[in-house]
């Protein structure tokens, strides 16, 4: 082959390697994915008995179907009532479970992100990317991650309805009680995971239980995160997380939980709170750590009645 002939085939190799290359490197992440099909115009905000909440559960059923998870109980649906304006309408919790063959004890781990937000007001679109179509791209990267593995626990992976209106999903899956309360080794939920503008994401809930934290430190400094055990004393007033998401229903029922989250940003509760605005490395790296987090959670941290 003559030299001219080889340098463009060299080049045109090159070329077709570095737009491979590239291409990589823009794909999505699935949980990427996820936020950005939870958060998109189509799903309306979310909101609690809306249209927009309906077309989520469609697209979250699908997707535990995908990973194989089962139903906890007869179906992937828990229904529980919610009053408003003194009517009456059902609020729709999603759990699925991953039954652990080698689970003798018939322990639980509750691993939980709500799925609705604020819906449509003054005709905008509260879109809750990283509020919080990013804690529920979270339990499902975990799935995921745990898809046949063997498991110490059994996991549920809850999908909760109504946080934005009081904990109302994750209350009524307590109260509800198909678990007793002494079966659920802890409660892992995440709200809020996507926007660590100053690189950092929180543990809330290593104060309530202090043997969390040894086996969670290793995750300190993945891809570059800083992993802070915080927001859980209450001396911090307002800055105490311990009630600020569904984790609280676990704790009001004496069981351990563990929150992970970002501090509150300029677009918390705003139309603007949307998928443009996550930095996927960040949320990529947020993700590996609450997968990891749930792993060795289930592997290392025991309940102590």
């Amino acid at each position: 082959m003559p030299t001219l002939q080889k340098i463009r085939l060299a080049m045109s190799i090159c070329g077709l390697i570095v737009s491979t290359s590239c291409l990589a490197q823009t794909q999505a992440s699935q949980a990427m994915q996820d936020l950005q099909t939870l958060a998109s115009d189509r799903m309306q905000g979310r909101e609690i008995g809306s249209a927009g909440s309906a077309l989520a559960r469609d697209y979250l059923l699908k997707r535990i179907v995908d990973l194989g998870l089962k139903p906890c109980g007869a179906s992937y649906v828990q229904d529980f009532p919610v009053s408003k304006l003194g009517q009456t309408t059902q609020g729709k919790n999603i759990l699925a479970c991953q039954f652990s063959e080698q689970n003798s004890a018939k322990k639980f781990l509750v691993v939980s992100a709500h799925y609705d937000h604020l819906g449509i007001k003054n005709d905008k679109i509260y879109f809750g990317a990283d509020d919080n179509a990013s804690g529920v791209a979270g339990v499902l990267a975990v799935a995921q991650s745990l898809r046949g593995k063997v498991t110490k626990h059994n996991i549920v992976y809850a999908f909760f309805d109504g946080e934005e209106r009081g904990l109302l999903g994750a209350h009524a899956f307590v109260k509800q009680a198909w678990i007793a309360p002494k079966d659920i080794t802890a409660n892992i939920n995440f709200d809020m995971i996507a926007r660590g503008d100053k690189n950092e994401l929180f543990a809330s809930g290593t104060y309530q239980n202090p043997s969390l934290k040894p086996i969670l430190q290793e995750l300190n400094g993945t891809q570059g995160i800083k992993l802070s055990f915080d927001h859980d004393r209450p001396e911090q007033g307002s800055n105490d997380w311990t009630s600020q998401s569904d984790h609280y229903a676990f704790f009001k029922a004496g069981i351990p939980h563990l929150y992970f989250g970002v501090e509150d940003h300029a677009d918390y509760h705003k139309p603007t709170d949307s998928a443009e605005k996550v930095n996927p490395k960040f949320f990529d790296g947020a993700i590996e750590i609450v997968q990891k987090a749930v792993q060795l959670i289930d592997q290392k941290f025991t309940r102590k009645d």
